[in-house]
């Protein structure tokens, strides 16, 4: 308020001053009208009296020249008198005396011209025999108002220089009158930036030099001087400057304890945390490290991430750098960790690119994979203890059970028979759940059988629509194919067992009387192969999900269909082991389409 007290008193006493200077200049533009008015109006009348002179002298030349014998000729014109009088009457029209005079000067020049332009006419005439006692007399009958005009004019000439009527000792006040008033408006405008100065310099620029100490309290992290006193913009200013300083050492508190809960939670996380510095030197572990590594913290700061793991491992190898090895969170390696006694550690490693503080840096997280090893050998050992106690006798029994069943062995009875298919399929269903699970280890072990060759497509499915024509059967459901002459670069054993999984659980999922479809389109480097149903639908939220181990369409139906869960993971695994894509395509309630995306030959696939 006070900065815009200051600029309106100065603008203030500048308008002031320039109004004085614009009244001055108006007085000095009227004087100088004045005067020029003046000028113009004498002007006038001398050029009046020019004229009327002129005009008297051409007649007295001519009266010379008649005297002479040799008559010449009146040539002065008084075409301008008219505008001349006009001119004068306008200008004297507020002067009484000066307007009367100049009646009677245009009185005297009407009774002169009709004479004077007479003999001008007549002048051939007035050279003939008694020709100059006419001119003598028309001469005379003018000669007195003539030399009144002589006398008039130039008084009306002295009149109008009247209308200027400043006289020189009234100019000379005038202009000291001026003078005083411009220094007086000088003093003044000094005055007042002076006073705006001084109380600038001691009012304002003070005050911003509190501010300015604040600003460099709060850089320093001081405590700041007290709140500045007055209710102007400054002193607001200064309260929201207190404020902010209040907010932001808030949040800097928050901040710190939100960093001391960050730094407790990397602490206490069950997973190794490496921070890497854009060099690659760490600069930040937790305490699993330490624990995993039997390092502690100051023997690693510093170091290269190689220090941890056994030499020759690319990810490893390619982290310290500038670039580090491209390996997203949710994508791991397994790979053997070095102790500080020099035992080898199985870990899982992840890394990732972050930013801190605007500088790119590399976190790295190692997990120790001990149990999960330990876990997995446990595993394989059961996997190879099914395989050997299990498949083989379940085989066995399997075709014994077929022969009992058929009669091949005698005869049963109705009941009998009915038993042993039963118990001919669950074996069935223990075995295909056994194959599953070996397939399934072989996937996980990055060891499945793959042995591709080019191979007439056609033949794939018809081996396919072969294995499943049973089962359609006893569901009460037709198989539709298309025909097609196409070969593809794949293992066709594993190709139909694909299939087979896709139209098994395409006819599960059908209803009776349905129709289960296999279209194959061709594009120009892949050959989709589609399986298509008229079934329930997939949710969209169950479209990936269901291609995961042990995961099935949610609901009541499809827990009643049965199945291991693992059959549409197995083929994932093997169409991608192909080069090629599985997914699906559905809406609820109006069936699915599986489909398959396999290279058409050896060189794509490559």
């Amino acid at each position: 308020m006070q900065g815009v007290l200051l600029v309106a008193v100065f603008l203030v006493c500048e308008l002031g001053f320039i109004g004085v200077l614009g009244w001055l200049l108006a007085q000095a533009e009227t004087e100088a009208s004045q005067q020029e008015f003046a000028r113009e109006v004498d002007s006038k009348a001398n050029r009046l009296w020019l004229l009327m002179y002129d005009r008297g002298d051409a007649i007295g030349r001519y009266s010379r020249s008649l005297e002479l014998g040799a008559p010449g000729k009146v040539r002065p014109s008084t075409e301008e008198v008219p505008s001349l009088i006009a001119f004068l009457r306008g200008a004297f029209k507020d002067d009484p005396q000066a307007l009367a005079l100049l009646l009677k000067i245009e009185r005297d020049i009407a009774l002169c011209l009709p004479v004077t332009i007479d003999i001008e006419q007549h002048s051939a005439e007035l050279a003939l025999p008694g020709g100059k006692a006419i001119w003598d007399r028309k001469r005379e009958s003018i000669q007195p108002v003539v030399n009144q005009l002589v006398l008039e004019i130039p008084q009306l000439a002295a009149m109008g220089r009247r209308i200027d009527k400043t006289d020189p000792e009234q100019r000379r006040l005038e202009r000291q009158f001026t003078e005083r008033v411009l220094l007086l408006g000088l003093f003044i405008n000094l005055f007042v930036v002076l006073l705006i100065a001084y109380l600038f310099v001691n009012r304002i620029t003070a005050r911003l030099e509190v501010l300015t100490e604040n600003t460099s309290r709060l850089k320093g992290g001081r405590e700041l001087k007290p709140l500045l006193g007055g209710d102007d913009e400054i002193s607001k200013v200064d309260v929201v400057f207190h404020d902010t300083a209040d907010a932001l050492k808030r949040e800097m508190e928050v901040l710190k304890a939100g960093e001391a809960r960050i730094r407790a939670l990397i602490e206490d996380i069950p997973v190794g945390v490496i921070l890497l510095d854009p060099n690659g030197a760490i600069e930040l572990i937790n305490t699993s490290i330490e624990s995993s590594f039997k390092y502690s913290s100051h023997q690693l700061l510093g170091k290269r991430l190689p220090k941890l793991f056994v030499p020759g491992q690319a990810v490893v190898e390619g982290a310290p750098h500038a670039q580090p090895a491209q390996v997203a969170f949710k994508h791991t390696v397994e790979l053997t960790g070095l102790d500080r006694d020099g035992r080898d550690l199985p870990v899982e490693f992840m890394l990732a690119d972050i930013e801190m503080a605007g500088e790119s840096k590399t976190l790295a997280m190692v997990m120790d994979a001990t149990e999960k090893h330990r876990i997995k050998k446990v595993r394989q050992d059961f996997v190879f203890m099914v395989r050997s106690e299990l498949k083989e006798p379940l085989t066995k029994v399997s075709a014994f059970l077929h022969k009992f069943g058929d009669g091949s062995l005698g005869a049963i009875s109705a009941q009998g028979a009915d038993t042993t298919r039963a118990m001919q399929q669950n074996i069935e269903r223990l075995i295909i759940l056994l194959n599953d699970l070996f397939d399934l280890e072989k996937l996980e072990a990055g060891k499945i059988d793959i042995d591709p060759a080019t191979v007439q497509l056609s033949d794939i499915i018809s081996r396919s629509i072969s294995a499943v024509e049973m089962f359609a059967q006893k569901y009460d459901v037709q198989l539709e194919v298309s025909e097609c002459d196409l070969e593809v670069y794949a293992d066709a054993n594993r190709i139909v067992q694909v299939l087979v999984n896709l139209l098994s659980n395409a006819i599960k999922f059908s209803p009776t009387k349905g129709i289960v479809s296999l279209t194959v389109k061709q594009t120009s480097t892949d050959v989709e192969i589609g399986i298509v149903d008229s079934g329930p639908g997939i949710p969209p939220s169950q479209a990936q999900a269901i291609f995961e181990a042990y995961r099935q369409v949610e609901g009541e139906g499809a827990v009643k269909k049965g199945g291991t869960g693992l059959g549409l993971t197995i083929s994932k695994s093997i169409v991608e082991a192909h080069g090629g894509k599985i997914g699906v395509t559905s809406e609820v309630g109006k069936g699915s389409k599986f489909w398959i995306l396999l290279p058409i030959n050896k060189m794509e696939k490559e």
